[in-house]
C-alpha cells in the first residue's frame, strides 16, 4: 500500500501601499486595503470558491477515505473574515471536518526563523490560538514558510512540542539509499518526524500541469494513476503531494482541467485497492525510515531549492535586517496593534517580490509580484518600515516620558543607518 498525503499552503499577503516620506502615516495605513481587497476577490472568484466547494463535496461523499491536510496563514484567514464571511464560514467548516487536518505555521507567514528564535515561537503561538479557537483543533504537525527547514529550525519545532515537520524531500538532503517517500526522522530530536514533499509528483500538478511542450501534456488522471501504480514496489511508502492553494484555478486556470482532473484523480485513488489517502497526523503513526540531517536552510522554492528566493540579494538581506531590528522597540512598547503592523511587513511575500533572478525562476517571481522591478518592491517596504519606526519611536517616547526627537536613545542599537547599505544596492535597480 501506498499513502499519498495532499496538503496545501493557503496563503495571502497584505500588499504595502505607496507610501511618501515626508507623510506622518498611521502604522494600519501602511497596507493597502483597495489592493488587498481586490487581489482576495480575484484569487477567491478563481480559486478559493471553486476548490472550496470541491473540496467539500470530496470531504463529504467519502468521509472515512479521503484525507486533505491545510495550513492556513494568519493573514489569509484575517483577509477572508474582512473581505468575504461566507467564505471564510466555507473554510472554517472544511477545517472543522474530522477528514481535514490542520497544519500549524507562523501566524504571518514570516522568515522569523531565520532571524528571531522568540519571535519565531511568538507567532506559532499566536497561529495555534489562532486554529484553537476557529477549528477546534490543536495542531501536531508544523510546516514553516515555504517549507524553510533545517535541523535548528527542525529543533526549535520540536521543543515548541510538535511531533512532526513538513519539508522539501530535496535530493541532497535525503539518507544515503533513501528517496523521499518515506517518513524520516530528526537527527537529534527523534521525536520529531519529519514528513518530505515528492516534488516531482507535485510539480508535476501544481507547475507543469498546463504546460504544452511538457512531454506529458496533457496530463490525466489514469496517467497519474500509473506513476503512482509504479510506485507499488515496496520502496515507497508515503507519498507528499504538497503545494499552493492557489494551484487551483488561479496558476492553473480552470479551462486547463485543473479541477475536473483532481475530481477525478481522487475518485480514482478512492477506488484503488493498493493505494489510500492520509492526512497529516495520521502519517505520525508511520515508523520512521532513517534519521534525515539538514544543516544548511533548504525550501520549496526555484530550482535550488534553498533561501535565494528571499535572501539573495542586498536589497533582501538589508530590508529583513531592518524589519526584524525593530523587534526590541516593538517588544518594549507591546501594543498588540503596532506588533500585528509589524508582523505584517514580516511576510515572506515582501522579500521574495525583491528578489533579482533570470530564466524561468525570474519568470516565476514576475508573476507573483505586483511590481514593476524588484528595487520598487525594496522601495515600497523600506518606506513602510521607516514610516512604522518613526510611529513607534513617537510611542516609545511618550512611554518614557521624552521628547519624541529624543526617544532613540535607549534603542538606539535598532536603528539601520542609511548611507552605506542604501549605495550599494542603487546598482542593481
Amino acid at each position: 500500500m501506498v499513502a499519498l498525503c495532499f496538503y496545501f499552503q493557503v496563503h495571502q499577503p497584505y500588499r504595502l501601499r505607496q507610501v511618501r516620506l515626508d507623510e506622518n502615516t498611521p502604522a494600519e495605513q501602511l497596507f493597502s486595503d483597495e489592493k488587498n481587497r481586490s487581489v482576495f476577490h480575484k484569487v477567491a472568484e478563481k480559486c478559493y470558491w471553486p476548490m472550496g466547494k470541491l473540496l467539500e463535496h470530496l470531504l463529504l461523499k467519502y468521509p472515512n477515505d479521503f484525507r486533505v491536510s491545510f495550513s492556513f496563514s494568519g493573514t489569509f484567514l484575517s483577509q477572508c473574515k474582512e473581505y468575504d464571511p461566507h467564505l471564510y464560514a466555507l473554510y472554517t467548516f472544511l477545517g472543522q471536518l474530522p477528514n481535514a487536518h490542520i497544519i500549524c505555521e507562523t501566524s504571518h507567514h514570516s522568515l522569523a526563523a531565520l532571524r528571531s528564535a522568540d519571535e519565531f515561537r511568538s507567532q506559532v503561538a499566536e497561529q495555534l490560538c489562532t486554529l484553537k479557537n476557529l477549528f477546534n483543533k490543536t495542531p501536531r504537525v508544523f510546516r514553516n514558510t515555504e517549507l524553510i527547514y533545517s535541523d535548528a529550525i527542525g529543533s526549535l519545532v520540536s521543543q515548541l512540542g510538535f511531533e512532526g515537520c513538513l519539508l522539501e524531500g530535496w535530493d541532497p538532503w535525503l539518507p544515503q539509499g533513501w528517496n523521499a517517500h518515506h517518513v524520516f526522522r530528526h537527527p537529534t530530536q527523534s521525536s520529531l518526524k519529519l514528513l518530505p514533499k515528492s516534488y516531482k509528483l507535485s510539480d508535476d500538478m501544481a507547475f507543469r500541469f498546463s504546460d504544452r511542450n511538457w512531454a506529458s501534456w496533457p496530463l490525466t488522471a489514469d496517467r497519474y494513476v500509473n506513476w503512482l501504480e509504479s510506485l507499488l514496489d515496496g520502496q515507497h511508502e508515503f507519498i507528499g503531494l504538497f503545494m499552493d492553494y492557489e494551484t487551483f484555478g488561479e496558476h492553473q486556470w480552470a479551462d486547463s482541467g485543473i479541477f475536473h482532473f483532481f475530481e477525478d484523480l481522487i475518485h480514482r485513488v478512492v477506488s484503488h485497492p493498493q493505494l489510500h489517502f492520509v492526512g497529516v497526523e495520521e502519517a505520525l503513526q508511520r515508523d520512521s525510515r532513517s534519521a534525515m540531517a539538514v544543516p544548511v536552510p533548504t525550501s520549496w522554492a526555484d530550482t535550488e531549492r534553498d533561501l535565494s528566493a528571499w535572501l539573495s540579494n542586498p536589497l533582501q538581506e538589508e530590508a529583513l535586517d531592518r524589519v526584524m531590528a525593530l523587534e526590541p522597540m516593538v517588544r518594549a512598547i507591546a501594543n498588540p496593534e503596532l506588533t500585528e503592523q509589524w508582523r505584517k511587513l514580516q511576510t515572506s511575500d515582501h522579500f521574495y517580490y525583491m528578489c533579482i533572478k533570470y530564466s524561468h525562476d525570474g519568470d516565476v517571481h514576475k508573476y507573483f509580484s505586483p511590481y514593476d522591478s524588484p528595487y520598487d518592491a525594496y522601495l515600497d517596504h523600506r518606506s513602510a518600515v521607516e514610516a512604522f519606526e518613526r510611529v513607534c519611536r513617537v510611542q516609545r517616547a511618550l512611554q518614557l516620558n521624552t521628547p519624541a526627537s529624543l526617544g532613540a536613545e535607549s534603542d538606539s542599537s535598532i536603528n539601520i543607518a542609511p548611507s552605506a547599505k542604501y549605495d550599494r544596492v542603487v546598482t542593481l535597480s
